[in-house]
Order: structure tokens, then sequence, then C-alpha cells
């Protein structure tokens, strides 16, 4: 029996001496190349100044709003994948790579962000991606957006509303598969986002 219990007792020390994994840290890809992908660029009309466009921090879940990374297990129930993490916070990713991509579709307009410091700006936006839920059962992200441009006025009036709902499928079930297609759909709401500024700042007095 002691000779037992002493096995098990190195067995026990053994276990705890293992290191733990590594954490997984993830960010979100450019979405650049898939917002160029999807409509010709917006250029200022001949003649006329380049807009100033205040974007504003894209609004997402506020379940999704953690360092661990979450996904829909069903209609009512979150789960996180094992050991994973946002190397950032999921809003800020989020916020900076859609400003990047709108950027890549709106070449000679000035984008900012909600203060634009010393700048007055012509146009503000706002977009939100609420839904925004990876269904891990099906490697499927479902999200709803809706863009919003008022002017940029200390009253602001709304000039645009645009919306859309998405459906992409990953390549497959992977936390990084799930960050890949939120890249995705990053793009593409970029590029909606440019083609309802590119309308509004034709109607902007």
């Amino acid at each position: 029996m002691m000779k037992w219990a002493t096995l098990a007792l190195l067995a026990g020390l053994a276990a705890c001496a293992s290191p733990a994994p590594a954490p997984v840290l993830l960010t979100i890809p450019p979405a650049g190349a898939a917002a160029a992908a999807a409509a010709a660029p917006a250029s200022p009309a001949s003649g006329t100044a380049a807009p100033i466009v205040a974007v504003r921090r894209v609004a997402i879940p506020e379940y999704l709003v953690a360092r661990r990374v979450r996904f829909r297990a069903d209609p009512s129930t979150l789960a996180e994948w094992p050991n994973t993490y946002w190397a950032e916070r999921i809003e800020v990713g989020v916020s900076r790579e859609f400003t990047a991509a709108l950027r890549s579709r709106l070449p000679g307009w000035t984008l900012c962000d909600a203060s634009c410091s010393d700048q007055v700006p012509t146009l503000a936006l706002q977009v939100e991606m609420v839904p925004m839920d990876y269904l891990r059962g099906t490697q499927t992200l479902k999200a709803h957006t809706r863009i919003t441009v008022t002017t940029g006025s200390a009253a602001p009036k709304v000039l645009q509303i645009a919306e859309a709902s998405y459906e992409l499928t990953s390549g497959g079930d992977t936390a990084q598969a799930q960050a890949q297609t939120i890249g995705e759909l990053i793009g593409r709401v970029a590029a909606l986002a440019a083609t309802t500024l590119d309308a509004a700042a034709r109607q902007a007095p």
C-alpha cells in the first residue's frame, strides 16, 4: 500500500510540474482586402473638398466584449473557446480594422476618430453590428449591420441610413477561423459604409 501511495504521490507531483499550455492569442485579421474586392473606390468629385468623416467606434453586442473568445452554442447560450483570448479588446480591434478597410475604399477622404481633434468633420459615421453571432455548430457567422451617416455639425442631421444582414461560412472549426470570418464581415460592412458615405456627401450642405 505504501508503495502505491508513493507512486500516486509522485505522479501527482509530476502532473503539477508539467507546464500549462500557452494561451492562444487572437487578433482580427486585416479586412482591407475584402473591402477592396467589393466595389470600385469612391473618390471626391472633381473640384470639391475632400470630406472629413468622424468615425465613431463600431458597436458590437455587449455579450461579446470580453477577453475570452466567445461563440453562440445555441439560441440562448454562449460558450468560450478553451484557453483562447483576444490579444486586445475585441471592440477596439473591430473598430480599427473597420476604419482601415473604409480608408482603402475612400482614397482622398480624411477619416478621424469621434473627436477629430482640431478638424471640423463634414460627416459623422456610426456603425452597429448587432447581432454578430458565430454559431460554432454550423461554422457560420450571422450578423446585422445598421449604418447611420449624419452631418458633422453640433446639431447633426441624418443624411443616410443603410442596413444589411450577412451570413458567412468559416473555413473550419477553430477560433482562428472565427476571427477570419469576422474580418471578412468587417470588409463587407466597410464596402457598404463607403457607398453610404459617398451618397451622403453628395447631399450634405
